[in-house]
């Protein structure tokens, strides 16, 4: 079950505030190698010209810009027909599952909804609306101190919960070393992920999206294994990608990797910008979560409440 955030620990966690190069390759600008989709989309709506597209290029490669933002800076369009030209860019480049696996009975938000753990998660759900998306807040990462305390079942649940109120959610697997998100969901766990948008496979994350795996619901799958997870989850492809999908959706919700086994959750958490400490019953030490918690503040992410597992 899961108790009340912040109460069910020793000590109340304290929230600190949260601060969140463009990666290039040889032969090719930034702008070109990464944004051809959202160039595309701009044209084909009719928001650019050929040839102010081919400016725009330009100006982007002089001066470091992703296109979207040399376009912004050039006054060939406004903020309005990019919000419209990357909600088609998400729509048509999303990947559409045709060979899918039933979800999984983990999410008792679905198989179980009387239980006292799914109303535990809507409990959760309640809190994480008022104390968090409401304050504008849209990314939040779930982590814990060690293997085992429920990180990926909570993340998964709560991603859920909060789709079935209608808010437009995204849950990124973002636990490459030992993923679970595509076992929940029934999704194939070699198909193209996190991994391949941050090795360099991907041009965006938007064509690592999985959309409506639920109503309202997208997730990003960890992709194929890959052996430098924490490289790639401590590069500015990361974060740029990030910052790119919390513009998107109300909430972006991390599952993450145990924190006392690598610096990836620590990584995935200053990118997020925000916090959510899952322990155990009878397995969670105060110390552990307390040097998490200063852990994570140190990474300039702030701790936003605790949740208790009992399991």
């Amino acid at each position: 079950m899961i108790g009340e955030p912040m109460d069910n620990v020793e000590s109340e966690v304290q929230a600190v505030e949260a601060v969140s190069s463009v990666v290039s390759g040889g032969g090719f600008a930034a702008s070109e190698r990464y944004d051809a989709p959202i160039r595309d989309v701009l044209t084909r709506l009719g928001y650019l010209t050929e040839d102010q597209a081919a400016r725009v290029a330009g100006h982007a490669s002089e001066r470091a810009l992703d296109f979207d933002q040399a376009a912004l800076e050039l006054g060939y369009i406004t903020t309005e027909d990019l919000d419209r030209a990357r909600e088609q860019l998400i729509t048509s480049m999303a990947l559409q599952n045709v060979a899918r696996r039933p979800v999984s009975d983990e999410l008792v938000v679905m198989s179980d909804p009387a239980s006292v753990r799914a109303e535990s998660i809507r409990m959760l759900r309640t809190q994480v609306i008022a104390q968090h998306i409401k304050n504008g807040r849209r990314g939040l990462a779930v982590v814990a101190a060690a293997d085992g305390h429920g990180c990926s079942w909570v993340a998964a649940n709560l991603a859920v919960a909060m789709s079935q109120v209608g808010f437009k959610i995204l849950l990124i697997d973002a636990n490459m070393r030992s993923p679970r998100q595509d076992q929940i969901f029934g999704l194939d766990p070699n198909a193209a992920g996190l991994s391949n948008f941050l090795s360099l496979q991907v041009a965006r994350p938007e064509r690592v999206v999985n959309a409506n795996v639920l109503p309202g619901l997208a997730l990003i799958t960890a992709g194929p294994p890959t052996s430098r997870p924490q490289e790639l989850l401590s590069g500015n492809r990361f974060r740029d990608g990030v910052n790119t999908l919390l513009r998107e959706y109300d909430l972006v919700l991390f599952d993450t990797p145990a924190a006392n086994t690598s610096a990836d959750a620590l990584n995935i958490g200053a990118a997020a910008a925000y916090a959510l400490i899952v322990g155990r019953a009878n397995h969670s030490f105060y110390k552990d979560i307390s040097t998490l918690t200063d852990q994570l503040a140190a990474a300039r992410c702030a701790v936003v409440g605790a949740v208790l597992n009992e399991f």
